[in-house]
């Protein structure tokens, strides 16, 4: 065998088996639908079809009866809230679910005056192994008449200037906003209750704000009445057509980066054009081949 032959065999068996490496190997990054440990969200992407949309350029694709989940851990650029205030404003469902990233940019954006306090919600007594796991108990009546009695929340914050019809969920009175994070009681610290999920009616759509993406990840979904509870805020405006994860602002790792890349490749290749494209090719590729071949034999 050539070098040159030799060398091209390698390359291309590096890349075949690193490609595989990528695709099967799962993601350790939060809220990552590849990640079955237990702050990824696959069992929430498995029991909805999730859609993870890469780009909210293809937003428009899913505008009718669709649900987009957002968890804003990068900031937005100025064309993608736009994106977002159109998709609401249509008819579209919002569930924008933070802590300490950039919903507040969302939530300005749209006009909104709730905000998120992006400050820890402790409390040392309603919670579930410690302060910072708090359980809720109190509800909107409509949300207890759907058989959800407690949820339980993991360092979470707190939502601040909601309305009182718009809010749907309370921290109890013996939670706190830890404002300086020293995870310790004091006199100057806000006490409860703090609303933690909040309803908002904009254009034809709907805002749903939750002070904590951890529910849905895969060791808290199931956790007390949290599957339920993101059941009821989904299906509030009946079965979604589609649920949709935006994954464009959601903090990745190279290998994240690396599999989304491979979908896309693949994508590419299940179009019928690429086939005959990569079918064409071969087919120069084994012709030139057996000519030189035959050449070398006359």
């Amino acid at each position: 065998m050539r070098l040159s032959n030799l060398l091209l065999a390698v390359v291309v068996l590096t890349l075949i088996i690193s490609a595989l490496c990528i695709w099967f190997y799962p993601s350790l990054q939060d809220f990552m639908e590849t990640n079955t440990a237990w702050n990824g969200v696959r069992k929430f992407s498995d029991d909805y079809r999730a859609v993870n949309i890469d780009s909210l350029e293809k937003l428009g694709d899913y505008q009718e009866g669709g649900v987009l989940v957002v968890i804003p851990g990068l900031d937005y650029s100025e064309d993608d809230l736009g994106r977002l205030k159109q998709y609401v404003n249509q008819g579209g469902t919002l569930l924008l679910m933070d802590d300490f990233g950039y919903g507040n940019s969302v939530l300005s954006y749209l006009g909104l005056s709730a905000r998120f306090s992006n400050k820890p919600l402790l409390d040392p007594l309603f919670c579930y192994r410690n302060q910072y796991l708090p359980r809720i108990t109190d509800f909107k009546p409509k949300v207890k008449a759907a058989g959800i009695e407690v949820i339980v929340l993991n360092h979470a914050t707190t939502l601040s200037d909601v309305a009182g019809e718009q809010a749907v969920a309370w921290s109890s009175t013996a939670g706190f906003l830890d404002t300086d994070e020293s995870g310790n009681w004091s006199e100057d610290k806000p006490k409860g209750p703090f609303v933690v999920a909040a309803e908002i009616k904009l254009g034809k759509g709907m805002v749903y704000a939750v002070a904590d993406p951890s529910i849905i990840i895969n060791t808290t979904f199931g956790r007390d009445n949290n599957e339920a509870f993101i059941k009821y805020l989904i299906t509030q405006r009946g079965e979604p057509r589609t649920v949709m994860i935006d994954t464009s602002h959601l903090v990745k790792a190279p290998l994240d980066i690396g599999k989304e890349r491979l979908l896309e490749l693949r994508d590419f290749l299940s179009n019928p054009f690429a086939i005959l494209v990569m079918l064409a090719v071969i087919f120069v590729i084994m012709y030139r081949y057996m000519f030189k071949k035959g050449e070398a034999i006359d």
